[in-house]
């Protein structure tokens, strides 16, 4: 899968790129290909469908489809929906390692850096990943990727190594970012084990 190279328009879009950035770009593609074939129950490749990216980087679904990609060292997902039944949707993957030690007070807000440090068992990358499965949830509505500080995230544990999570927009952009989000139900989904920590939010229809 991370080989088989993409339709040419997506191929153009990559052309200057390092063969890494290449390798994860075809195998997001063709895995968000296979979950479009699987959600339509369309076994037909002639018409799996171009994922072109848009200016702010993100990958653009055909119309009906809600979708989202994430990769890392070893590992590519894909996740796909329904409009109909899921407005938008984030999905984010990290390799379960320790965050440099300065990156905490410019993503982790004063309470998730207090909950994280007080944790002996939540990754430290686990709200960074949440932040960014939450920021491609919302960026079809808001249109920006906003900060990373604007974001406080409240764990609500199932287990030790899961749970769901909710958001609160903070900071001085608040107001014209709420006004952008839709009325819709919000669930939002981590779990996390030795190697990786995963994250999955989306908008309910």
């Amino acid at each position: 899968m991370y080989s088989k190279l993409g339709f040419p328009e997506e191929e153009q879009q990559i052309h200057k790129s390092i063969a890494k950035r290449q390798r994860e770009f075809r195998a997001g593609r063709n895995a968000a290909r296979a979950a479009i074939q699987m959600l339509t129950l369309s076994q037909d490749n002639g018409n799996s469908p171009l994922i072109l990216t848009g200016k702010s980087r993100e990958p653009l679904f055909p119309q009906p489809i809600s979708g989202s990609i994430s990769h890392t060292d070893g590992i590519c997902l894909a996740g796909c929906a329904l409009k109909s039944d899921i407005a938008s949707l984030g999905i984010d993957v990290e390799r379960n390692v320790p965050l440099a030690s300065h990156l905490f007070t410019s993503i982790y807000t004063g309470d998730e850096q207090n909950l994280i440090k007080s944790s002996s068992h939540l990754p430290d990358a686990l709200i960074f990943s949440i932040k960014e499965s939450l920021f491609k949830c919302c960026f079809p509505f808001v249109q920006v990727y906003f900060d990373f500080l604007e974001a406080q995230i409240t764990l609500l544990p199932e287990s030790k190594n899961s749970g769901q999570f909710r958001f609160e927009l903070i900071g001085n952009n608040q107001t014209s970012l709420n006004a952008k989000l839709p009325d819709l139900p919000f669930h939002g989904y981590y779990c996390f084990n030795k190697q990786f920590i995963f994250s999955l939010c989306y908008f309910s229809s």
